[in-house]
């Protein structure tokens, strides 16, 4: 079997688009896709339904929760650091959990003091 990507890219060429419906798709194209291509489709339907999501996860990615990021990650050190100077092990954590997981921010570590 071909490499999914590289099957999507080969259909996307002969004008087709994937739509993806929750867990199925649907494939749209202008003129009847070769046989070869829609019996690799059938036996990668689960593969095919991750690389869509990964797409669409990849898509809603947005310039706004990006822009929060960049400018809360900042704060959310500087509260870290704070609350470590003060021994607050609750605000501490939540600072912690704000770095790490909601503002996947890059540079953070356990270690951080």
């Amino acid at each position: 079997m071909r490499n999914v990507v590289d099957l999507m890219e080969r259909c996307r060429v002969l004008g087709a688009i994937f739509i993806h419906l929750n867990d199925r798709f649907k494939v749209q194209a202008p003129q009847p896709l070769p046989d070869d291509i829609i019996a690799d489709l059938k036996e990668a339907k689960q593969f095919i339904l991750q690389e869509l999501r990964r797409q669409l996860r990849n898509e809603s990615e947005c310039w706004l929760l990006e822009e929060w990021r960049r400018t809360s990650i900042p704060e959310w050190r500087n509260i870290l650091r704070q609350s470590i100077q003060a021994k607050d092990t609750k605000r501490q954590e939540y600072a912690r959990w704000m770095l790490k997981e909601i503002l996947l921010d890059p540079e953070y570590t356990e270690d951080d003091e």
